[in-house]
Parts: structure tokens; C-alpha cells; sequence
């Protein structure tokens, strides 16, 4: 029985949501699945139909895809619902299901691996849905903040789009929100970085929140205070910093009772999704700063090459934290054009691309004298590691890869 004393990361719940299709009228098994305990609540039934709840969880997630009737019987989204239908509802073979289709296998499998993508976002919505709908209810302990804290950051990194943000620019668009809070506190705040300051890799919501959650803190110690709010560049490190500076005789008696725990610890893990983290300078009555800070060495570069998007966005999620930049391509054409301009590290390339496939791709970097020594991973639902390095790749990376499997790949470019 899987442990749940802490949610299970993106790539986990999408194993389960794999296992649980490919074995959806085997009730005792899916009674004891641990999406069971996940997407069918207890207080909808007795425990002995917690299988029945999960199978019509996952029917009706499986009929959300159906489109609309006005989607051309051909489209790509038509082809992932009939696959889901026949494949899993009726039980059919892949075998069956290409032949029910007339698709080819590499056509199958990519659109199968599109649809399951697609499919596993809807549940891990609705489980992230109902976590944040739950969290009322639970106990306000420690132990029930850390795990509402990591569901929020979770499902905050589901849906990050990674960008190059001006900080100048995020300060003046959080102006108005910052000063209404501080004129609550009777607080004079001065949102003025001194030079100029471009986190390379990051979310803009994610940035925002964590900001917003180290400024709140800093009106509470300031009550009646000052915060300023600037950029800093020191040695190895730069950042936003946030320096509040309490009245004598307030910032005691407003500030030490003020629990900052959740406020703080939001910040972390989403300073640590983004390759950062928060650091608290000084703590005290009178003085109290904290930055946020990343390194500024620039990251490794990793180019992901695939026609299935989604992936990009995937390994992001995989690599937060661990100093590596992740920028996707579709097709041959545009990794060209990003290799020019980004000078990748290394590339993680997938085989079954139309009009240009990884191999080729693959073949076309080692003959190029600009490109033959960037390093290559190969990322397919083939099994070809032979064919992979022969053809002058560094590694093989089965689909679905986890994140073990990624950073394991990558640590030698570490």
C-alpha cells in the first residue's frame, strides 16, 4: 500500500492513472489502488465501493474528452478520444485498436501518449480541486500546513510558464496591491530597486506569490514602520531583497505574536521550483531582511525536442531547482533555430516526430561540424538504446521518464 503521509509528485500520479485504465474492470484491484484513496472520497460510500467510484471517476474523465459535434470525425482530438474508448472502455489491444483506426504504430503511439497526457491533466485538476476544497477542514497543525503547502506549489508548477521576468517591471505592476496592504499597517513602503534585475527562468504567478507572501511578512514586523523593497547583486548571488525597519516600541508588540510560518514556507518551495530559494537575513524587533535569491551563474541549458509540447513543460517541472534552463521545440526546424540562439548544453531528443524524425535529426547534429559535440539523450517509447548510441548518442531515456530517471541522466553534465 503506497505511503500517503505526502502527495505523490506529477510523474507518480500519472503511472497510477496509466495502471488504473489498463486494469478498469478488475474491481479488487482498483479497491485497493491508491488512486481509490485519492479521487473517490470516503463519505461517498462505504469503503467496499471505492472501486465503483474510481471507475466512474475515470469513465467520466475519459467522456470529458469526447468533442464536440462539430470537430471533423479526422481531427487529432477525435483520434485520442476513440483511442481512450476503444483501448480502455472496450478492452481492445493497441493491435486492434491501429487496425479499428487504420493508424500506424508510431501514429498510434504518439497520439495515445498525447490523450494520456491530456487525460491525467483532468484528474490531477480534480484532485488539486479537491485538496484546496478540503483544506478547511483540516487541523491546524504543522503537519496539515506542510502538506496544504506543498498541493499549492504542486499545482501552481502544473501550469508554470517559464520566462525571462524584469523584476522593475513585476514591482511597478504589484505597486497599488503592496501599498494598499501597507496603508492598512500604517507602514511607508518604497518599492525602488536600485539597477536592474532579469530573473532568467521563471514563472510570473509563481514570482508574484512568493514576493507578495515575503512582503506580507515584512508589514507585520513594520507596523507602523518602513519596508523597502529593492534588487541586490552580491558575490554569487542575486535577487530581490526586502528589508523592514520597525517604530521603536510597535515592531516588538506587532510582529512576534504574527505567525509567518505558512507565509514563509509557501515562498521556499516556490523559490526552489524556480532554481532559488529565500533566505532570511536578520530576524529581530527592530531589523528584519530577507531575499530572494538565485545564483548568477547562468544554468545549464537543456533543449527538449519533441512535437508533443507538453513534454517541455514536464521536464521544467523535473529540473526546478536544479539549475538547468529547459526550452522546447517541436519539430527539427525550430531546435535548429534555438541551438543558435541558445547554445544548449545538452539535448534530449524524441524519435517519432513527423517530417523529420529524431534519427535523422540525430544524424544531421553529428555530421554537423557546429553541432556533432552537443551531447544527446534520446527520449522514446521505442526501445532502441542500441540504435540510440550507434548513431552517436550519449544515453536512451525510456518513455514515460520520471524524474529519477531525468536526473540520473543529466548528472553528468552537472
Amino acid at each position: 500500500m503506497p505511503d500517503f503521509s505526502t502527495p505523490p509528485a506529477r510523474e507518480e500520479f500519472a503511472k497510477w492513472v496509466h495502471d488504473a485504465l489498463n486494469r478498469l474492470y478488475d474491481s479488487p484491484y482498483l479497491q485497493k489502488h491508491p488512486l481509490a484513496n485519492l479521487l473517490a472520497r470516503e463519505d461517498d460510500s462505504a469503503r467496499l465501493q471505492l472501486s465503483q467510484h474510481l471507475r466512474r471517476v475515470l469513465l467520466d474523465a475519459i467522456a470529458a474528452m469526447r468533442p464536440n459535434s462539430g470537430v471533423p470525425a479526422q481531427s487529432p482530438d477525435w483520434r485520442g478520444y476513440r483511442i481512450l474508448e476503444l483501448r480502455y472502455i472496450e478492452g481492445m489491444s493497441p493491435d486492434e485498436v491501429m487496425n479499428e483506426l487504420a493508424l500506424g504504430r508510431s501514429q498510434y503511439f504518439r497520439d495515445q501518449a498525447r490523450v494520456l497526457e491530456l487525460l491525467t491533466d483532468v484528474l490531477w485538476n480534480r484532485w488539486q480541486e479537491m485538496r484546496v476544497a478540503d483544506a478547511p477542514t483540516l487541523a491546524a497543525t504543522a503537519d496539515a500546513r506542510e502538506k496544504l503547502v506543498h498541493s499549492e506549489t504542486e499545482r501552481l508548477r502544473a501550469h508554470a510558464t517559464w520566462e525571462a521576468i524584469d523584476v522593475k517591471e513585476m514591482l511597478e505592476e504589484l505597486r497599488g496591491v503592496v501599498e494598499s496592504l501597507a496603508n492598512a499597517k500604517h507602514v511607508s513602503v518604497h518599492l525602488e530597486p536600485l539597477h536592474h534585475l532579469t530573473v532568467p527562468n521563471a514563472d510570473r504567478v509563481m514570482l508574484r506569490q512568493a514576493l507578495l507572501s515575503l512582503i506580507a511578512c515584512a508589514l507585520d514586523v513594520a507596523r507602523a514602520g518602513r519596508v523597502d523593497v529593492g534588487c541586490f547583486e552580491y558575490g554569487e548571488e542575486m535577487g530581490i531583497q526586502v528589508i523592514a525597519s520597525g517604530s521603536a516600541g510597535t515592531a516588538s508588540d506587532s510582529g512576534a505574536g504574527v505567525d509567518h510560518g505558512k507565509d514563509l514556507d509557501i515562498c521556499s518551495q516556490l523559490m526552489a521550483a524556480m532554481g532559488g530559494r529565500l533566505r532570511l537575513e536578520t530576524e529581530s524587533s527592530e531589523h528584519w531582511e530577507a531575499r530572494l535569491a538565485w545564483p548568477t551563474s547562468q544554468p545549464r541549458v537543456l533543449l527538449v525536442v519533441d512535437d508533443n509540447r507538453s513534454f517541455a513543460d514536464l521536464f521544467r517541472r523535473y529540473l526546478a531547482g536544479h539549475g538547468w534552463q529547459v526550452v522546447g521545440a517541436g519539430n527539427g526546424a525550430e531546435a535548429r533555430k534555438l541551438i543558435d540562439e541558445t547554445s544548449p548544453t545538452l539535448i534530449v531528443l524524441d524519435v517519432m516526430m513527423p517530417k523529420e524524425d529524431g534519427w535523422e535529426f540525430l544524424l544531421a547534429l553529428k555530421s554537423s561540424e557546429q553541432t556533432r559535440s552537443i551531447p544527446v539523450i534520446i527520449a522514446s517509447v521505442l526501445s532502441e538504446p542500441q540504435l540510440a548510441v550507434a548513431l552517436g548518442a550519449e544515453a536512451y531515456l525510456a518513455k514515460p521518464v520520471t524524474q529519477e530517471a531525468l536526473l540520473r541522466a543529466v548528472a553528468a553534465w552537472n
